[in-house]
């Protein structure tokens, strides 16, 4: 009996790569998950830090690689009673409706639970209309398209 005959034999089936808007859904959601660890941190009276990889010089003039705290700024502010909240995608806030670009919540205690409907929207694909037009937006303002 032949070796190969032990064995089951498939046709090759390659993980394709994400399409753009599936990419663009992806970054968006991990941003809006670092604002989410912000808010609770912040909910809880404690500082949220990022720790990211970076490369530096040592005292011989040898490239060495550090650990660095990356600052992450929050993407909402205090209005009256309650807080307003913006979603960005890189430089831009989205319009998430015709005209606005704010979500007001009643107060700060109900923001986590906002980011995750934002979350599940972007999810569903409800912002993906936002994201090129800001894409498009800063490509026109660039002058690259």
């Amino acid at each position: 009996m032949s070796h190969l005959a032990k064995l089951m034999i498939t046709q090759m089936k390659r993980q394709s790569a994400l399409s753009p808007q599936e990419a663009r859904r992806t970054k968006l959601i991990t941003k809006l998950e670092e604002q989410l660890k912000l808010a609770e941190a912040l909910a809880k009276g404690e500082r949220y830090l990022v720790i990211k990889p970076s490369w530096s010089r040592d005292a011989d003039g040898n490239r060495v690689r550090v650990q660095r705290e990356r600052q992450v700024r929050p993407w909402w502010w205090q209005e009256g009673e309650g807080v307003a909240m913006l979603v960005r995608y890189g430089a831009r806030s989205l319009e998430l409706h015709k005209g606005k670009r704010a979500v007001s919540i009643p107060n700060a205690a109900m923001l986590p639970g906002a980011i995750h409907t934002l979350i599940a929207a972007v999810r569903a694909g409800e912002l993906d209309a936002a994201m090129d037009a800001a894409i498009t937006e800063t490509k026109r303002k660039s002058g690259k398209g």
